[in-house]
């Protein structure tokens, strides 16, 4: 576990925006850039082949403001993955901000989150998220209070397990040291969730900032509310989350964590994905019973009782539910 020596001076900061299919959310997203309070010093725009004007109107929109920016051009749709490590790869400063781009940041993002770095000497910062509807209302904040300012790699990894923290690389500001040369999952969907645990079981420091700087949108037609084929995608990651406990020597201490992961994270996120395309009549009849057949053959009922022995109450009454009937749960979930 590597600790960083707190320093004074002013790290330069580069913000990398994948660019696809945001073109009615891109304008926000790029103005909160632009109104950081915090130096910003460089933004990487990543063409990643959409079908609209997304890549046209980030570039336009930054061009009238004479800011600066650097774009890059992928020859075919890569995924989100993979765009942010092209951008990394194409990006010079010591500090690194990927912003998804239907989404904005409070404009003491960067600032609070650079002098908890400097502060604390950590890798990575970590800020808490609000969601948005579609009409710009608040839903919630996705992660309770965090339990300290300041903690280490392995314990935020442990946090992400227990649904303590999030994953999203947007609401979190890195050093360039702590990420590599291609941090992020390539070829799949839901690329952040395994790579983010790693970069926090390698960090020394993690600084955490209750406030809820960074706002997600929820939106229709996004990765994490469309069911497809790269649904499934978290099957994969929740056997890469579990390679990582095991790589590092913590399968045993860390059991009961990864086993309340995969459940909320893996099979319920699948489910209900799967069923509120359902309900919407979006989803394709043959991958919907794939999905739930593949979540129904996963749950093991000899793990409900540790699931709630546990605390992890909510995910073992889901496994129950869902493992005897799949209908009736989906029937709850419509109202909800």
């Amino acid at each position: 576990m590597r600790v960083r020596l707190p320093s004074l001076l002013v790290s330069t900061v580069s913000v990398v925006v994948p660019v696809h299919r945001c073109e009615p959310y891109v304008e926000a997203a790029l103005a909160s850039v632009l109104a950081q309070t915090h130096p910003v010093h460089e933004i990487v725009l990543v063409d990643d082949r959409g079908d609209d004007d997304s890549m046209r109107t980030a570039t336009a929109f930054l061009s009238a403001r004479g800011a600066p920016f650097t774009a890059v051009t992928h020859a075919t749709n890569l995924g989100p993955g993979t765009a942010r490590n092209t951008g990394l790869a194409a990006s010079t400063g010591e500090l690194v901000w990927f912003l998804d781009a239907d989404d904005t940041a409070d404009p003491h993002f960067v600032a609070t989150l650079a002098a908890a770095l400097r502060d604390s000497g950590a890798d990575l910062a970590a800020c808490r998220t609000q969601r948005l509807d579609g009409d710009g209302a608040v839903l919630g904040i996705d992660e309770p209070t965090y339990p300290a300012a300041i903690t280490t790699g392995p314990e935020f990894a442990r946090l992400l397990l227990r649904g303590g923290a999030k994953a999203y690389p947007c609401t979190k500001l890195f050093r360039r040291s702590a990420l590599g040369e291609r941090p992020w999952d390539e070829g799949r969907h839901y690329e952040d969730i395994a790579a983010t645990f790693r970069i926090a079981l390698a960090s020394g420091l993690v600084a955490l900032v209750d406030d809820p700087l960074y706002s997600y949108l929820l939106r229709s037609g996004s990765i994490t509310t469309t069911l497809s084929e790269r649904t499934l995608d978290l099957f994969a990651v929740g056997a890469d989350v579990a390679d990582a406990v095991a790589a590092a020597g913590l399968a045993g201490e860390w059991a009961d964590d990864l086993r309340g992961f995969v459940y909320r994270e893996v099979l319920t996120s699948i489910a209900h994905v799967a069923m509120r395309a359902d309900h919407a009549a979006t989803a394709p009849r043959d991958l919907y019973r794939t999905a739930i057949t593949r979540v129904r053959d996963r749950i093991d009922w000899a793990e409900l009782p540790a699931l709630a022995r546990t605390g992890h109450v909510r995910e073992a009454v889901f496994g129950a539910l869902v493992s005897v009937a799949p209908s009736a749960y989906s029937a709850v979930l419509r109202f909800r």
